[in-house]
C-alpha cells in the first residue's frame, strides 16, 4: 500500500470536501485491504480523490444517515425503513470469509478440523484443552497437546471491529443448538471466557506469542500473517477449507433471486465446500445522485469497483457479486444519476 494510499484509509478525522471529483465515506474495517486495491487502480481512470474512513459499521451508519458522508461501506446493512427514510440505496460490494485461527505447538493451517459445536464450547467455556476428548474425536491423525485454550474475541459492540464478531456469532447462532440456548441476544454476553483485544493488529500479535490461542479474522489477514487457519468440518465429515473456491461456493449459494434487497443469509449455508462464515461490505449512497454535487463521482466509483474494481476484489481475498448481480447494481446507479 502506498503511502498516499494508506493516508486515504486511516482513522484520522473526518476530512473537507473540496471539488467534484473528492468523495468522502466511512465504515468498517474489513473493506480496507481491498479498497486499497481499488483506490490504487482508480487513479489511472477516473483519478478521484477518495477518502475512507474505516471507523466501524455504526458510526458510519450515524454519518451517512446525518449526510455528513457522500457514502458508507457497511457490514451491517441498514433496514428498509431507514433507507426508505434517508433515501438511500444499499447494494453488496464484496464478501469475505471469517476464519478461525490457532496457534498450537506442532499443528499448521488448515489440520485442525472443528465443528460449529466444538467451536460454541471453547467460547462458552465448556471445551477447556486442545486434548478434549471431543477435539481429539474430531481430529484422530493430529497431536494435540495438553494445553489450555485461550480464546481471543474482539473489543466492545460498535468499534470497528464489529462485523468481524456479527460474521463469527451468527454462525454459532445458526450452528450450535447450545450457544443459542446459553447466548440468546446481546452480542457483549456471548464470551463467556478469553480475552479481549481491539484491532485486528493486536489479534495477529497476540496469536503469533500466546500458546493455545484461538481467534478470528478476515481470510486475508490469517494468510499474509501466516497464522495457522481452522478447517470447518461439515454435518457429513467432511472438512472445508477456507479459500476462493469455498468463499465462491458460499456467495453462489446464497437465493439470490428471493433477496430483492441483495441482503442474503451469509452463515451455515447448505451445500458442499461452502465455507461457513462470510460477511458481507454493503455499499450505500444516495438515490438521488443527479441532485448531489458528488452525484457523478459516486456512480463512477462504485461502477468501477463492481465492474473493473472485480479482479481487485478478488486479489484482495475478497469475492464480488455475481455478474448479474453487479450489472443489476450498476444499472441502478445509473437510473439514480439520470
Amino acid at each position: 500500500m502506498t503511502a498516499g494510499i494508506a493516508g486515504l484509509l486511516s482513522a484520522a478525522p473526518m476530512l473537507a470536501r473540496a471539488g467534484e471529483k473528492d468523495l468522502l465515506g466511512a465504515g468498517g474495517s474489513t473493506i480496507r485491504p481491498i479498497m486499497a486495491g481499488w483506490l490504487e487502480l482508480q487513479k489511472k481512470t477516473l483519478n478521484l480523490n477518495v477518502t475512507y474512513q474505516a471507523i466501524g459499521s455504526p458510526s458510519g451508519t450515524t454519518k451517512i444517515l446525518a449526510g455528513i458522508t457522500d457514502f458508507a461501506i457497511l457490514e451491517i446493512p441498514l433496514s428498509d425503513a431507514q433507507l426508505e427514510a434517508s433515501n438511500l440505496y444499499q447494494f453488496p460490494l464484496s464478501f469475505t470469509a471469517m476464519v478461525f485461527v490457532v496457534n498450537i505447538p506442532g499443528v499448521e493451517s488448515n489440520r485442525l478440523r472443528l465443528t460449529g459445536q466444538l467451536l460454541g464450547g471453547i467460547y462458552a467455556g465448556t471445551i477447556k484443552k486442545w486434548n478434549d476428548p471431543k477435539i481429539v474425536a474430531a481430529n484422530p491423525e493430529l497431536k494435540l497437546p495438553d494445553i489450555d485454550i485461550r480464546p481471543i474475541f474482539h473489543a466492545e459492540p460498535g468499534g470497528a471491529m464489529l462485523g468481524d464478531t456479527i460474521g463469527v456469532t451468527s454462525y454459532l447462532l445458526a450452528a450450535n443448538a447450545d450457544w443459542r440456548a446459553r447466548f440468546p441476544d446481546g452480542i457483549n454476553k456471548r464470551w463467556a471466557v478469553g480475552s479481549m483485544v481491539t484491532t485486528g493488529e493486536t489479534t495477529t500479535e497476540t496469536m503469533k506469542v500466546l500458546s493455545g490461542a484461538i481467534g478470528y479474522l478476515p481470510l486475508g489477514a490469517a494468510v499474509s500473517s501466516k497464522l495457522a487457519i481452522v478447517a470447518k468440518l461439515d454435518d457429513k465429515g467432511k472438512a472445508v477449507q477456507a479459500n476462493q473456491a469455498s468463499l465462491n461456493a458460499a456467495v453462489a449459494a446464497i437465493d439470490w433471486v428471493r433477496t430483492p434487497n441483495l441482503v442474503g443469509k451469509l452463515v451455515d449455508l447448505p451445500g458442499e465446500g461452502v465455507w461457513p462464515v462470510v460477511i458481507a461490505s454493503y455499499g450505500v449512497v444516495p438515490k438521488d445522485l443527479k441532485g448531489k454535487p458528488a452525484g457523478p463521482a459516486l456512480r463512477a466509483f462504485f461502477k468501477f469497483t463492481l465492474e473493473e474494481g472485480a479482479e481487485v476484489t478478488v486479489k484482495r481475498g475478497g469475492e464480488p457479486p455475481p455478474a448479474e448481480i453487479r450489472t443489476k447494481i450498476s444499472a441502478q446507479l445509473d437510473k439514480f444519476a439520470s
